[in-house]
């Protein structure tokens, strides 16, 4: 009885460390963890650029290199454009559809979502408007609002957060990568040429276990003294609008 649970650990321990192996550039490796640290890189002096979780997945770049006791592999387009280093403790190899579904490529986002994006980019550059770079949750990965709009601005998908809460205890937030709604994208951008707005979230955080910001289609915005402005235009904008006291949330159905 014994043998045969410690085959089946020593089986699933396999099955999520890929350290020893030397995979083809471009084959589809999925991140098996939370919070797992991808680092610019190989070592653990490596500045820590991003945070990655279960579900997430990106094409292998080629290199590896064993330093720091780990084996550390480099990731395509971890974080926007970046190339970035997990430790192999933490990565499975898939099959190439689950890169083609969930991979931060462009993989179809549309050439007017980038646009609107880099708008976006531009406005809260000037300080027009502000992307939040943190979560409510206090939870550290790639999906803050600003790093959702500077990756579709690059022409990748944005990333989707992967944890738990109390409004989705079981899945939680699914991870992986989405392309962003152009609805959605130009609402943000025209309600930010009315004036100054705060984007708290996009596809990033935890909501509920159907939301729509884990598709892309939905924003919340801290709603200052314009409350009832972004609930007309996100209306006026075909979108569905829910004043939820600290925020509006305004999302894109179709």
């Amino acid at each position: 009885m014994w043998r045969v649970f410690l085959l089946l650990t020593l089986s699933w321990a396999v099955t999520a460390n890929i350290t020893g192996q030397h995979p083809k550039s471009g084959t589809c490796m999925c991140i098996s963890g939370t919070g797992v640290h991808a680092r610019t890189k190989a070592g653990l002096s490596g500045s820590i650029h991003a945070t990655v979780n279960s579900g997430d997945c990106f094409k292998f770049h080629g290199g590896i290199l064993t330093t720091d006791g780990y084996t550390w592999y480099q990731l395509q387009h971890v974080s926007g454009s970046e190339n970035l280093w997990v430790a192999g403790n933490f990565i499975n190899t898939a099959t190439s559809s689950h890169c083609s579904s969930t991979s931060s490529g462009s993989g179809g986002c549309t050439a007017t979502a980038k646009d609107y994006a880099c708008r976006i980019l531009a406005m809260h550059n000037s300080g027009k408007i502000h992307l939040w770079e943190r979560h409510p949750s206090g939870v550290h990965d790639n999906a803050y609002s600003y790093n959702n709009i500077k990756d579709t601005c690059d022409g990748h998908k944005a990333t989707v957060s992967h944890y738990t809460c109390a409004e989705c205890r079981s899945p939680g937030a699914p991870g992986g990568q989405v392309c962003l709604n152009e609805q959605l994208l130009k609402y943000i951008y025209d309600v930010g040429v009315k004036g100054y707005a705060h984007i708290n979230e996009v596809a990033g955080a935890c909501h509920s276990c159907h939301s729509y910001h884990y598709r892309g289609r939905a924003v919340d915005i801290d709603p200052g003294s314009r409350r009832s402005d972004f609930i007309t235009m996100c209306r006026n904008h075909g979108g569905w609008a829910l004043d939820e006291g600290n925020h509006i949330h305004c999302e894109f159905r179709h």
